[in-house]
């Protein structure tokens, strides 16, 4: 009868039933419950008018709610990321080597500004922007509304926030100009990822381009190349046109990165709303991925239908489409090993044919790679080129400055070591120690679900590699988003805010007095990075308490005869 009841329901919490509730309907009580039921029951009960959860069917019917309730707090939130994107974009500098262009501009907001006024605008335009966020990925899950309402309701909000970013000027860094120079030297029959952009010599591409990455052979991949000869041949080889080009790129990666987390996120039974409010609706995907113009864009967007395309059982179609993903940038080869080691779903498969079944789709892999740089006319220098990035010491890289630190620290007590030694072997221990993570992710994926290790291991490679740039957890945190944060959400919202921070506008002046101590300060920001992930956990459990000691003083609901059901509302 127990059973039955809960069927009738529509809904199963895991809490037994009193005896009672064999009995008529308006005598049905639950029974006492113990703390832990009662907390379970509060975090999974709706408020008033609202769904019980993304995830599960509502077992009542919807309590008619007002249009405040609805679609007021939600455009609070809409207003709020709008107003700090606008903020942003128009206070955002123009590179001064970049060819002339249109960009957005907003009445009261100086374009260009001081360094103070840049500063300060930013700050402004990115807490609201991140308030917004925050209150978007709330309503996501708690939203009067079907969860197929919720997921457009995060779509519409995203794309308002997102159209400012659409027409400014490249925002936090100067990437997607190099992009623009190697398109051009990819044009010219100039192998892009053999030569750097000083082979043009003269003109705006060359002048535009950041003169760090000059000399320096492209670490993008033949399909990343092939999507600039068709951008810079559409803008008919104009500088400023083929920019604009590259923005229309990412928006098309972060467009298909939100169709993939959307669809992962139904596979694994998580919300697709709250996956695509974390992962792709975020200040990092939004300031970074659409405003820096970032070929990573592209490469989620592959990763994330290729994914999705392969928990759907087209095996075959999901390594094609990570095999393009990796041809625009390595990191996307991860995918690769995750998906040929998860090949057949059952987890007690020997591990010598998960090796097996790797070998083929890596040698696959190698072969359609090779293809495809015959076919743009590029060598495979694209792979080796990825250790110029290694002479950027600027970064947030825990293992960089660890080594800086520690070299600091000896020159002090009088032992003389070379700071770029130190820096050479922190970072190989970092690089070590990301390597063990990815392999014991690896091997539990069979059980943990291969999308959740993948995200943590792509995640866990950003942080410990030598150089951190933003916008290169984006694919990891999407991809941890869709397959399901579980109760580490708090600490995924506090590094992704973090993230989107770190980064300031080139205008900016930093503070002279304090550039002999970056080292300290960047480890510091770390520390109170994860002070931040800790606090957030925290203040979340304490929460989950205050609702459960509620629900308690509450007392058990009464099921009445009107709703044949359940009723699980907690005012």
């Amino acid at each position: 009868m127990e059973t039955q009841t809960k069927r009738a329901a529509g809904f199963d919490l895991g809490v037994p039933l009193h005896p009672a509730a064999t009995r008529a309907p308006e005598a049905q009580v639950l029974a006492p419950l113990s703390p832990r039921e009662r907390l379970r029951l509060y975090l999974l009960a709706p408020g008033p008018g609202e769904k019980v959860s993304p995830h599960h069917p509502d077992p009542a019917p919807a309590v008619a709610s007002s249009r405040w309730a609805r679609y007021g707090r939600l455009g609070l939130c809409a207003v709020s990321g709008l107003i700090g994107s606008l903020l942003i974009v128009g206070s955002a500098p123009v590179w001064y080597n970049a060819a002339p262009s249109w960009r957005l501009t907003v009445p009261g907001v100086p374009h260009p500004g001081t360094s103070i006024q840049a500063a300060s605008f930013f700050v402004i335009g990115l807490v609201l922007l991140i308030l917004g966020w925050v209150g978007l990925v709330g309503r996501a899950e708690r939203a009067p509304l079907s969860p197929r309402g919720r997921l457009w309701a995060v779509v519409v909000v995203g794309v308002i926030w997102s159209l400012p970013m659409l027409f400014s000027t490249p925002l936090l860094s100067h990437d997607s100009y190099s992009y623009g120079a190697q398109a051009e030297m990819a044009s010219r029959g100039i192998d892009p990822s053999a030569n750097g952009p000083d082979v043009l010599r003269y003109g705006y591409f060359y002048r535009q381009s950041d003169p760090i990455w000059r000399d320096a052979p492209a670490p993008y991949g033949p399909v990343s190349v092939a999507f600039g000869k068709a951008i810079v041949t559409v803008a008919d080889h104009d500088a400023a046109a083929t920019v604009w080009g590259f923005r229309a790129l990412a928006v098309l990666g972060v467009a298909l990165a939100g169709v993939g987390v959307a669809s992962i996120a139904r596979r694994y039974r998580q919300s697709p709303a709250v996956a695509v409010a974390v992962g792709i609706a975020s200040p990092l995907v939004l300031l970074h991925l659409i405003g820096g113009s970032h070929n990573d864009a592209i490469m989620m967007g592959l990763t994330a239908v290729g994914l999705a395309a392969f928990l759907k059982g087209r095996k075959f179609l999901g390594i094609a489409l990570v095999i393009l993903a990796t041809g625009v940038k390595v990191p996307a080869a991860g995918a690769l090993v995750f998906m040929a080691w998860n090949w057949n779903d059952d987890p007690e498969v020997p591990i010598s044919r998960r090796i097996r079944d790797t070998a083929i789709v890596g040698f696959s892999a190698l072969a359609g790679l090779a293809a495809l740089c015959a076919a743009v006319g590029i060598g495979f220098g694209w792979i080796t080129a990825l250790k110029n990035t290694g002479k950027i010491f600027s970064t947030f890289s825990v293992s960089t400055k660890t080594g800086f630190l520690a070299a600091d620290g000896l020159n002090a007590i009088g032992l003389h070591v070379p700071a770029t030694t130190m820096v050479a072997a922190t970072r190989g221990l970092g690089l070590a120690l990301a390597a063990l993570i990815c392999i014991v992710l690896l091997l539990r994926s069979p059980r943990m679900g291969m999308v959740k290790a993948l995200g943590l291991s792509m995640v866990a490679v950003v942080i410990l590699s030598p150089v951190v740039w933003p916008w290169y957890l984006a694919v990891g945190f999407a991809l941890v988003a869709a397959a399901g944060m579980g109760k580490w959400r708090p600490s995924y919202v506090v590094i992704i805010i973090a993230a989107s921070a770190v980064v300031w506008p080139s205008s900016v002046d930093p503070v002279k007095s304090l550039s002999e101590y970056q080292h300290l300060l960047t480890m510091l920001v770390v520390g109170v990075i994860v002070l931040g992930c800790w606090a957030a956990q925290r203040i979340a459990s304490h929460l989950a308490e205050r609702r459960a000691e509620v629900a308690l003083a509450a007392g058990p609901a009464p099921v009445t005869a009107e709703r044949d059901v359940l009723d699980l509302t907690l005012v």
